[in-house]
């Protein structure tokens, strides 16, 4: 492994903890109160953390449909795909913070509501859905074709089946959602994810021995 392979594997030591890490500390706010919209709904400062923490789970993400296409390719990169949605979902996060701009201005008006009427807004959410989508799936397969540990890829299903449902609804979506369901989704991903980016950081690129690939 040269310098620049060590180096790689170490910043996704890093994206492997930080990712679900800022996630945590975002939904953590919005539990908390912290930058809380008047509407209630959601949180400047979990914005600020979810959109950096969405952006880190990409490279997480590929690095897990790397071992996954090792054993399962056309699977692996079917996930590796759905992947780009989390760039996506920093659009959602970065909505937060545009709700506060909104009420600064002097509007009182849901940005959601503002969103469900906006052309083309299905169109530009729809991945960051299935951004989840896919890491339920690759989770899956991980559990199905193995890469890392087991306990790993259950929490990684169980994290995104959590976050599906607790970001679903629109300006419908429910407190108990976004209260209980959201932050418990952010703290399996930290469980799953975070052990394998400490092996990473300690040098320790070997999750699994990969097995012979089959479509």
């Amino acid at each position: 492994m040269n310098t620049y392979e060590t180096l790689q594997q170490k910043a996704l030591g890093l994206a492997f903890v930080l990712a679900p890490l800022l996630m945590v500390f975002g939904s953590a706010a919005y539990v908390l109160g912290i930058g809380l919209t008047p509407f209630g709904t959601d949180s400047w400062v979990d914005g600020v953390f979810a959109a950096y923490g969405f952006l880190l789970m990409i490279p997480v993400t590929f690095e897990l449909a790397r071992i996954l296409g090792q054993r399962a390719p056309v699977y692996g990169l079917i996930c590796a795909i759905l992947g780009l949605g989390w760039g996506m979902s920093t659009v959602a996060a970065a909505l937060k913070i545009v709700q506060m701009g909104i009420v600064n201005a002097g509007l009182d008006e849901s940005i959601w509501t503002v969103m469900e009427t906006a052309p083309g807004s299905l169109l530009l959410m729809l991945p960051s859905l299935l951004a989840f989508v896919g890491f339920l799936a690759l989770g899956t397969g991980l559990l199905w074709k193995g890469g890392i540990p087991r306990w790993a890829a259950v929490l990684m299903i169980a994290g995104s089946a959590l976050a599906f449902v607790g970001v679903a609804g629109g300006a419908e979506i429910a407190a108990w959602q976004t209260k209980v369901l959201a932050p418990l989704a952010t703290v399996a991903y930290l469980a799953a994810l975070a052990p394998i980016g400490l092996r990473y950081l300690a040098g320790d690129g070997r999750i699994d021995e990969p097995e012979p690939a089959t479509a």
